[in-house]
């Protein structure tokens, strides 16, 4: 209940910049998956030998962090920039 209550009560710029993180996140997201499939099909014996070897796990681990921080990154500039105005 509680992280309703605090999404009803967050401003028009905190929702704002929550949106646009999400949607970010979203479009990132989708082309890691469009890459990885992209590489999978180029590249068949290197994608065996990292599947086999656990590098291609770390490798997708890593990148979607490196996606969530940009996300992240992406709507605290918009919320930063929103909130300037208010001043």
């Amino acid at each position: 209940m509680t992280p309703l209550l605090f999404a009803a009560s967050l401003s028009t710029d905190g929702k704002i910049a929550i949106g646009v993180g999400a949607v970010l996140f979203i479009i990132l997201f989708f082309k890691l998956l469009v890459g990885f499939l992209k590489f999978c099909l180029r590249h068949p014996i290197l994608f065996i030998i990292l599947l086999l070897c656990g590098g291609l796990g770390f490798a997708f681990h890593f990148l979607l962090a490196g996606i969530v921080v940009l996300a992240i990154l992406g709507g605290g500039l918009v919320f930063f920039a929103l909130d300037q105005f208010n001043q």
